[in-house]
């Protein structure tokens, strides 16, 4: 059993405050890497105190996250991901489902509604790769339901070999924050199989702030595998594993890499065996594929 560690609970150590690169050791043996922790629009870096350990969660599994610079200048991101190149045990020894696989885009911005999650998930009962969507208060979208996104899965789409997701707050305009998530399986030949939409609306200001009428947005990526209860204390030693790449993945068109991140980190690095983030440092997997391989060995104590 793990012992809940969190910001909030004020349990985190101050000794890797003011690193900006690094491995970084936030509470026990929770450790972590900070690859970037830099405010590139603005040309200075931030310690670790200053941003990202408010954002660490210590008991959601091994992962990492990747944001870009928080701005007016992007409005969409893509990416790509291989169904044949995942594997995954979320099944501790007796065979349950103890945890869940998220391979997601998402965003965080500056108004009340300040984020989503939304991309591939396996979080069912059964082993399926389904659409996901958390929308943390944007409220269900008009042209899908939330049970229905669940259902836009491997089940229904047997001869998918790839899964194709994106974000677009292109259509917002000054009296309406737009936010438009994507979801297409693919075959073999890259042609669609099956897609979905799924837009939120909120009254301007809920979502984003504006900058000379356009919406601020900071754009993230990330990779978990997590407790399935949602409870800290379940954050076990349990040999639960993933694989997994996103391709292909975009900012406004352009391959987003180093140029367009700001933070990247990752946490629980002694549960991490590979990572490998755009083309930051020495990647030589490609500029705009991201890469992990974790596996749950080591005990939170």
């Amino acid at each position: 059993m793990s012992k809940e560690y969190s910001f909030e609970k004020g349990n985190f150590t101050d000794k890797y405050d003011n690193i900006v690169t690094g491995r970084y050791v936030i509470a026990a043996d929770v450790d972590g890497f900070i690859y970037k922790s830099r405010e590139c629009d603005l040309g200075y870096d931030v310690c670790l105190k200053d941003h990202i350990k408010c954002m660490i969660e210590a008991n959601a599994g091994a992962h990492y996250y990747a944001d870009g610079p928080y701005t007016s200048r992007f409005s969409r991101t893509k990416a790509l991901i291989d169904l044949k190149k995942l594997k995954i045990n979320r099944r501790d020894i007796c065979g349950r489902a103890c945890r869940n696989a998220y391979l997601c885009l998402g965003y965080i911005s500056g108004g009340k509604l300040w984020h989503i999650d939304t991309g591939l998930c396996n979080n069912q009962e059964k082993d399926v790769w389904a659409a996901f969507l958390c929308d943390f208060g944007l409220g269900e979208p008009k042209e899908v339901t939330f049970k229905e996104i669940a259902e836009f899965n491997t089940d229904k789409y047997p001869a998918a070999r790839y899964f194709e997701t994106e974000v677009d707050i292109g259509d917002c305009t000054k009296d309406e924050d737009v936010v438009k998530c994507v979801y297409r399986f693919l075959g073999d030949d890259r042609k669609t199989l099956g897609e979905i939409t799924a837009t939120m609306s909120k009254p301007a200001g809920m979502v984003f702030e504006r900058d000379n009428g356009l919406p601020k947005v900071r754009f993230a990526r990330f990779m978990s595998l997590i407790p399935r209860t949602g409870r800290a204390d379940d954050d076990d030693a349990d040999g639960t594993y993933l694989d997994a790449v996103m391709e292909e993945i975009t900012i406004d068109g352009k391959p987003w890499t180093d140029e367009y991140l700001d933070y990247v980190w990752s946490v629980q690095a002694s549960n991490i065996t590979n990572l490998q983030v755009s083309n930051l440092g020495d990647n030589p997997v490609g500029e705009s594929i991201d890469v992990i391989s974790l596996i749950h060995n080591n005990q939170l104590s």
